[in-house]
């Protein structure tokens, strides 16, 4: 149900984007500030964003490089239960009118695509606003593209339930993180791996974070 509101809410979009004028551009967004009703007034639809500090801490860019994860979609065939991407469908909002929501398919787990474009939506229909990718898969590889560009839409949800994610994380590291690479650490000390040097060295740049302080 909630898919096929978001469906909706995307052809709304779509007209209403049709008649906005010069998209604005904003170097930087933050998923609270993307959120919210008031800050979105600020915002035009289709607003371009260089910089997009996601739900998840990690920010985001033109240029990045993402990893396809799970595929959470159900398939819509009678005779068949195949999943696809919820959250990615092949081309762009406008062409859903034309072509129909085409789901990329769960057989590009682990691919890698790039980031093309980043923008802004107002959500309607209850929906809360949204930014959207336009990606690319990463040239020579056997992905078939069945349009010139792949929609991620409502990205945070789309990292949420893990259909994307980032190829190297940007977001601050945390405690339980912090802990499991200092234990590594001392795992490579115990064998000779790393100098007691080096082991000092990390545990002083990660002691301020597994100890929570500023």
């Amino acid at each position: 149900m909630k898919s096929k509101l978001y469906l909706i809410a995307i052809l709304l979009s779509v007209f209403t984007s049709s008649f906005a004028q010069k998209l604005s551009e904003i170097d930087t967004l933050t998923y609270s500030k993307m959120v919210s009703k008031e800050e979105g007034k600020n915002y035009k639809m289709g607003m371009d964003i260089k910089h997009y500090v996601a739900s998840d801490k990690n920010i985001y860019k033109v240029g990045d490089t993402l990893v396809l994860g799970i595929s959470t979609g159900e398939g819509h065939s009678a005779f068949s239960k195949k999943r696809h991407f919820e959250y990615l469908f092949y081309g762009k909002p406008a062409g859903v009118l034309l072509k129909g929501m085409r789901y990329v398919e769960e057989q590009y787990k682990d691919y890698k695509i790039t980031i093309e474009k980043i923008q802004f939506n107002k959500g309607s229909m209850g929906l809360e606003n949204y930014v959207f990718f336009y990606v690319k898969p990463l040239p020579n590889t056997d992905f078939t593209v069945l349009d010139n560009y792949i929609t991620v839409t409502m990205v945070d949800n789309a990292i949420t339930k893990g259909e994307i994610k980032p190829l190297h994380n940007t977001r601050p590291m945390t405690r339980e993180e912090a802990v499991e690479l200092l234990k590594k650490k001392k795992e490579e000390l115990d064998l000779e791996i790393i100098t007691k040097e080096e082991f000092d060295k990390f545990k002083e740049q990660l002691t301020p974070i597994i100890k929570g302080s500023k």
